[in-house]
């Protein structure tokens, strides 16, 4: 049966679903995708959950979405024996090369630019430091709070842009495992501009990569830059974790909320991260705090929702994207945010399909060659139930998490042949039934358009 929710979930993996049994728990719980993040692991581990997640698409039978997230201008702490408690009051130093007593954090960058009085702010706001001496490779801060620093956790020194570049070394090496595995979409943290995207685009395009490319809005600038890079990327991440951090906790709402505007507006899918259900990393049960964050995350209208620690290194993972996909339907009930603003003629044509499908009380079947109609039809938050038929599982990966999208691979050679093929598919699958009416439809192609409206009259030819 295909998955009735709209918002779709992501969750990351990690030691706590790295079993293959889990991976295809947490499909079947509601996860329409998976994200492995770079910055941790190794390529022997990544090829255990790659490995997990195509088996769980398998048992689960229906395309599930992977995505790898590069670790891009991001600053990260080196590698620590164990972990570093600091108490508030507390002095660290934090030095370039490896030193007894001392943080690694082995990016010149940040000694270049960091000054007395700079915050330091680390674990997605939880642990904060003000610089109060500087070297040539060192630096030493005050703890502000009380902190738990661990290995490549991430690091920000607010209100600074360091400068670095837009990929590493590491991160190309990433990328090539990434596309030889066969990854839906890469994720490129803190994108700061247009630029940074249109980077690592060229780079993908070097190495003949073909993955959707996901830009993370994790700074000041990116946000201040949003219309500019909704643009030029397949599709954003608000990733609330290093905006807090950036930002300062109390703008991260007004943030989102622009980040998630200025997506529909230009078309593209957003998705909506950390901390969801971040109390779940150690309890069965999310708080009312965390259910309420999720309904108006999801009446904002984002495509997705994505689960870091809570499903990564949290104790309950499954039980987490039950409560997410639990919270989802009950927050769909209400009134979603849709944009459906005049576009360009295949905009205009998706929402003149998609308010046909609506006005009649039909279901929507859409036949995509290349995607773009699925697109263009799912950002308009269609409120019938919305069927994309597609000829490859690649391409049926890449719409998996976008909006009420419910994909379908059926091969053909001709968009009539497409349509004909995904109806009886559906029909089949108890999808439609007696009594339904379908709208048809498939992408603009040529100087003649079909759309079809059928009344479900038969039952599926099983012959």
């Amino acid at each position: 049966m295909i998955r009735t929710l709209n918002v779709k979930i992501i969750a990351s993996l990690g030691p706590s679903s790295a079993e293959p049994a889990t991976i295809e728990a947490l499909a079947r719980a509601g996860a329409s995708g998976f994200r492995i993040n770079f910055s941790h692991g190794s390529k022997e581990f990544w090829d255990k959950l790659v490995e997990g997640v195509r088996a769980a698409e398998k048992a689960v039978g229906r395309p599930i979405t992977l995505i790898g997230d590069l670790r891009g201008a991001s600053v990260r702490i080196g590698d620590l024996e164990k972990e570093v408690i600091v108490r508030k009051g507390d002095a660290v130093k934090f030095s370039l090369k490896p030193e007894e007593g001392s943080i690694p954090l082995p990016v010149r960058e940040v000694f270049e630019s960091v000054e007395v009085g700079d915050l330091i702010v680390m674990d997605d706001g939880r642990s904060m430091l003000r610089v109060i001496d500087v070297g040539a490779d060192w630096f030493l801060a005050v703890a502000v709070t009380d902190a738990v620093i661990r290995s490549r956790k991430g690091l920000v020194v607010r209100g600074k842009d360091l400068g670095l570049p837009t990929l590493s070394d590491y991160d190309i090496d990433c990328l090539r495992y990434a596309c030889s595995k066969g990854f839906d979409y890469i994720g490129l943290s803190y994108v700061r501009r247009r630029d940074d995207v249109e980077v690592l685009k060229s780079v993908m395009k070097e190495i003949g990569c073909s993955a959707g490319l996901i830009a993370k809005i994790e700074t000041a600038q990116a946000v201040e830059r949003i219309d500019e890079i909704v643009r030029a990327a397949d599709a954003v991440l608000v990733a609330r974790g290093d905006l807090g951090m950036n930002l300062g906790l109390e703008r991260v709402p007004e943030a989102q909320t622009r980040i998630v505007e200025a997506a529909l507006r230009a078309g593209t899918p957003v998705i909506v991260a950390t901390q969801l259900l971040e109390s779940m990393l150690s309890s069965p049960v999310p708080t009312r705090a965390e259910v309420v964050d999720v309904t108006v995350a999801v009446r904002e209208g984002v495509d997705a929702l994505m689960l870091t620690g809570e499903t990564a290194i949290g104790k309950y993972p499954v039980e987490a994207v039950k409560w997410l996909a639990r919270i989802a339907k009950a927050a769909e009930r209400g009134e979603i945010r849709r944009y459906r603003e005049v576009g360009d003629l295949r905009r205009r044509f998706a929402k003149g399909i998609v308010e046909l499908a609506e006005d009649l009380g039909s279901k929507l079947l859409i036949y995509s060659f290349s995607g773009r109609l699925a697109v263009n039809a799912s950002i308009l938050r269609p409120r019938t139930p919305f069927y994309v038929a597609v000829g490859n599982w690649g391409l049926a990966r890449r719409l998996t998490i976008l909006w009420g999208i419910r994909p379908v691979v059926v091969e053909a050679g001709t968009y009539e042949e497409g349509l004909e093929r995904a109806y009886e598919t559906l029909l089949a699958s108890d999808e439609l039934r007696l009594g339904d009416l379908v709208t048809m439809a498939y992408g603009i192609s040529g100087d003649e358009q079909i759309i079809k409206l059928r009344r479900v009259a038969r039952a599926p030819n099983t012959s």
